[in-house]
């Protein structure tokens, strides 16, 4: 009589990236590559702009906290290595690249009209928008425009931050994804203070006038996820 043991499993090495050609295929289905080149990105460092993009999110995906992390993110990924043909991005191509003044708006509307091309990822009657409140403590930037100290409930304590006020779709089907999202400045101003609200009713003008033009359905559900006051 055979005896039923625990099984056992064998233990094989493998490398970092091991979910990006995942990613990549969600990339390719949705043609952010095309996005970019439609936005006028064609180049930077010698790469295209949607690869650098690409390699930043996965370096933000394995938590690498920095743009230095990230390259040498990329240096031990060899998924990546083949990705961008062998050529080496440092730190500076990374900083250089984010700091250039891109489209990113619209770049954020051509990819939520993409997602509603989609039926897996499109809105629909009954699906919630969250409006989100996250405190990001940059305690070394001291001339960045957009930090202040603000008090963090969940900590019980002032912070030097940015205040980051987003919009999430969460679809009945399981998928949520990030729409827009706005920094919210403190001034002493009251002429130019805006509260947390009008900075969502931004993006909400920005979301409608897409939904609009593309001749999308607006949604019902809304869902505010901490205290938006101003």
């Amino acid at each position: 009589m055979k005896i039923l043991r625990k099984p056992t499993f064998e233990e094989k090495n493998h490398s970092k990236g091991g979910g990006i050609p995942v990613l990549k295929t969600i990339w390719e289905m949705f043609d952010l590559s095309l996005l970019f080149s439609q936005l006028g990105y064609q180049k930077h460092s010698g790469l295209s702009v949607w690869q650098l993009a690409f390699a930043y999110i996965c370096g933000l995906i394995d938590n690498a906290g920095s743009t230095n992390q990230i390259a040498n993110f990329l240096k031990e990924t060899p998924v990546l290595k083949q990705l961008l043909s062998g050529k080496v991005v440092t730190q500076c191509a990374f900083s250089r690249f984010l700091s250039k003044p891109f489209q990113w708006l619209q770049f954020s509307l051509g990819r939520l009209d993409r997602f509603q091309s989609k039926p897996e990822s499109r809105l629909q009657d009954g699906d919630i928008i969250a409006l989100d409140d996250t405190k990001i403590e940059h305690p070394h930037g001291k001339k960045l425009p957009f930090l202040c100290w603000l008090f963090d409930s969940s900590d019980k304590r002032h912070i030097w931050c940015m205040n980051l006020i987003s919009t999430l779709a969460v679809l009945q089907n399981g998928l949520e994804y990030p729409m827009l999202w706005r920094f919210w400045v403190k001034t002493d101003q009251k002429n130019e203070k805006q509260t947390k609200l009008e900075l969502n009713k931004c993006c909400w003008i920005f979301e409608a006038s897409t939904r609009r033009k593309s001749g999308l359905p607006w949604i019902v559900g809304f869902c505010a996820k901490t205290s938006l006051s101003g």
